[in-house]
């Protein structure tokens, strides 16, 4: 595999980035267009596939279309020593999987998460390209919370019908492939991304995957044939309506679940609002919002989950209420001093009228009727 400071064509490598079940990754740097880049060189066993590189070819090509705020972008691909590779924009900043490790996300930047990945992947189904890997090692934040979808049609390169390799690797992560795909169906279809956008989703709602056993094929038997864990069974905090989005898009059939992603994600915002979540169907991914304008709320009687929204959670009545009370009575005294400068300037007498002092104590009593914005004073 390359070591630093190795050529491969017009980029110097820097470093290794990491390794996966189907490539290593390295950044790079293009010296004549003066920019740092991942190269994604895929795995040695694949040269034992004869048609492997002329599908590698043509999937490269139809991925390197792509072009969406939210997928990363492919510059070039090529092989060296008969390694294939791909030329990517290198992404400062973290996978999603590295940012869970450090605690559970707040239900704005889940929203915000949902609906980059989201659009991405809408946009790449309307091109007619699958994913065929969803998963939070393959979603990249980065360091100014802009959101990109990563790795498109790898799986798709390492698909063959005469290929050994297929045989003996799973085509995609056991954690989050769907029933269809985990059974081998040649015919993939949107719906496939669809659940394994699902099980991401349910990892960032309740704290875990839905299936997790020992082995890889146990973990493909649960999605194949047991029922979806109930949310609310594990994380009873969560609101119903989240739970029935999950039950939808995990559904074991694909004609069970979302007929589309946008059509999903949609479904999603719906659920957020139907939880008390309104302000978090139009969050914006591009401006990532802070993660302390989220605060989970008390259940109520009935213990029942709701998570207040933003809008919510800074407007509480009493506190803007004192608020406006304190910036009145703020304002009183600029108009007091007025009023005497005025009485000064047009009087002589150092005796103010008493028709002068009742109009200053009504000045000074004045309150607010917590019913109206406007003041009333005491008579």
């Amino acid at each position: 595999m390359f070591e630093s400071g190795e050529k491969v064509g017009p980029y110097e490598v820097i470093s290794k980035l990491g390794q996966g079940g189907m490539a290593t990754v390295f950044k790079a740097h293009h010296t004549n267009l003066d920019r740092f880049v991942a190269i994604k060189v895929m795995h040695p066993a694949f040269k034992q596939d004869e048609n492997f590189l002329a599908r590698f070819e043509r999937e490269a090509r139809l991925i390197a279309r792509l072009e969406h705020p939210n997928i990363v972008p492919v510059y070039d691909f090529d092989d060296y020593e008969g390694n294939p590779y791909l030329v990517m924009r290198f992404i400062e900043g973290q996978t999603l999987k590295a940012i869970l490790k450090a605690g559970p996300l707040s239900a704005v930047r889940i929203a915000q998460i949902v609906g980059g990945v989201g659009a991405g992947l809408q946009y790449a189904h309307e091109q007619g390209v699958l994913h065929r890997d969803i998963k939070p090692s393959n979603i990249m934040i980065t360091n100014d919370g802009k959101i990109f979808l990563t790795d498109f049609g790898l799986a798709r390169m390492a698909t063959t019908g005469e290929s050994t390799i297929s045989r003996d690797m799973l085509l995609g992560t056991p954690q989050y492939v769907s029933p269809e795909q985990a059974q081998g169906t040649d015919e993939l279809g949107p719906r496939s991304d669809i659940y394994s956008l699902g099980v991401v989703i349910y990892e960032l709602i309740v704290g875990r995957v839905p299936f997790s056993a020992d082995t890889p094929y146990a973990i493909i038997h649960d999605h194949i044939f047991t029922p979806l864990p109930r949310p609310r069974k594990i994380k009873p905090e969560v609101p119903q309506p989240i739970e029935d989005f999950l039950i939808k898009a995990l559904a074991k059939k694909p004609a069970d679940r979302y007929l589309s992603v946008a059509e999903m994600v949609g479904a999603f915002n719906t659920a957020l609002e139907e939880s008390g979540e309104a302000s978090l169907a139009a969050a914006s991914a591009a401006k990532p919002l802070p993660e302390s304008t989220v605060r989970a709320r008390a259940a109520s009687a009935a213990n029942t989950p709701v998570i207040r929204s933003v809008a919510e959670s800074a407007a509480d009545p009493s506190l803007t209420l004192r608020l406006r009370r304190l910036r009145r009575r703020r304002m009183i005294w600029p108009l007091i001093g007025i009023i005497l400068l005025i009485l000064v300037m047009v009087t002589s007498s150092l005796t103010i009228s008493q028709a002068v002092i009742d109009t200053l104590d009504d000045v000074y009593n004045v309150e607010y009727d917590d019913d109206s914005t406007l003041p009333t004073a005491i008579p």
